[in-house]
């Protein structure tokens, strides 16, 4: 029997769990600054909805974790965020609108794990629904950059593209329109497969030869967004550009125009977006792929059976974040929770640990107490080795006066104080 978790997955340790939590809770605030609120779905899902016609795609159709329970239900676990809140969407049509909502939670992929990709992994979303303006999608992605920029990340540039002008290049160059789906799928693996194999792939989709060179030429436009915007709008005509324009003018009010550059060979390999299509990378990490992405689905709640209803949503990759704030050595956080860890003298003093540990608790912080009767010594030693910052003594001197000395676990420094300055201090 193995004690190894399942290939992909990962055990965190409170070490690991202190960071992840601190993005979370960083990212739910902004989220919720923006107006946000939060919602919940289940972890696994009808295959119905899943593996629906015009929502994932057959590649991520692929990799859903399919399964059935004890009546013989088709069941999946969600693969994304998006999918599972537009069926609440669809199934709640009375909800006001634009729905603004967040929702931050594991998704499940059977992917070969890598580098910043595993099976089991979290995202941080927010969409809004029910606006077709350009408005909704630059909040989107507003909403992410301040979350980002939050973490303490400024290095990162912001792709942007458009589904519509990627259609009417496609249909210049006269591709099939029943082959759409596929050419966009292989254009996702560029970055990752490279051109000379996604031009294998396409050939073996039944794209010719001319066509793929075409293709390959004219998504390779890349720059600053008002130099790709004319440049485009010269060569294909597409209400996108109208739509990317927008963008980019509304993006100068949040001030995040200086992360924007304009990529056509932006594709995003979901089969559910219909328009802005966008991605963040973090420069010096560009191998690792994108941290932050999203785009507009206006069809899929529709898809869904529900009434057809614009919507836009971005997703935070938390994994890929959490490896290269690790990396950057960008947290500056206690190993625990524990504030600070009370320890007793001697064992005559304990029932009074007990009740100084609740007072300080009544304060606002996070106490821990020795449960197995060890030794002064030996209790410091606990505290060092979980990694707790301060150590208050209580002994019978300290108990009359009062006082107790407050050490610091890293500078080895103590000062005395009474419980109210003890709470002053570490809140």
């Amino acid at each position: 029997m193995s004690l190894q978790p399942p290939r992909g997955t990962r055990d965190f340790m409170p070490y690991d769990m202190v960071r992840r939590q601190y993005i979370f809770s960083t990212v739910k605030r902004v989220f919720e600054s923006f107006g946000f609120n939060p919602i919940e779905t289940p972890a696994f899902e009808s295959w119905d909805i899943l593996s629906k016609k015009g929502a994932a795609g057959d590649d991520v159709k692929d990799e859903i974790y399919y399964f059935k329970d004890k009546s013989d239900r088709e069941l999946g676990l969600r693969f994304d965020l998006t999918a599972p809140m537009s069926r609440v969407v669809a199934a709640n049509p009375q909800l006001p609108k634009p729905f603004k909502r967040y929702q931050i939670g594991r998704v499940w992929r059977y992917d070969r794990p890598q580098a910043g990709r595993f099976r089991e992994f979290w995202q941080a979303d927010v969409d809004i629904v029910g606006s077709e303006k350009m408005d909704a999608d630059v909040e989107c992605i507003a909403a992410a950059v301040r979350a980002l920029e939050a973490l303490g990340f400024r290095n990162f540039m912001i792709r942007l593209n458009n589904r519509k002008i990627l259609n009417s290049i496609i249909k210049k160059i006269g591709i099939e329109e029943r082959k759409v789906p596929d050419v966009f799928r292989s254009l996702d693996k560029l970055e990752k497969i490279g051109e000379e194999d996604v031009i294998k792939e396409l050939k073996s989709k039944g794209v010719s030869d001319s066509e793929c060179k075409s293709l390959m030429r004219a998504i390779k436009l890349k720059g600053s967004a008002t130099e790709m915007l004319k440049k485009g709008n010269e060569i294909y005509k597409s209400s996108g550009f109208g739509e990317l324009e927008e963008m980019v003018k509304l993006s100068k009010k949040y001030d995040i125009d200086k992360y924007i550059v304009i990529d056509f060979s932006l594709v995003r390999g979901l089969d559910y977006y219909t328009g802005p299509i966008f991605e963040v990378f973090v420069k010096e990490f560009a191998s690792l792929g994108s941290i932050t992405a999203g785009g507009r689905y206006d069809n899929l709640i529709k898809t869904y059976g529900g009434r057809d209803t614009p919507a836009v949503g971005i997703s935070l990759g938390i994994e890929r974040i959490y490896e290269i704030m690790e990396s950057k050595k960008m947290f500056d956080l206690p190993a625990c929770t524990t504030q600070v860890f009370v320890a007793a003298v001697s064992d005559d003093v304990r029932k009074n640990v007990i009740q100084i540990a609740e007072k300080l608790r009544r304060g606002g912080l996070n106490v821990e107490i020795d449960l197995n009767k060890r030794n002064f010594k030996k209790q410091l030693e606990y505290a060092d080795a979980l990694g707790i910052n301060y150590v208050l003594i209580v002994g019978a001197q300290e108990l009359k006066s009062k006082s107790f000395p407050l050490k610091d676990m890293k500078t080895r420094k103590q000062v005395s104080m009474g419980l109210e300055s003890v709470v002053k201090k570490l809140t």
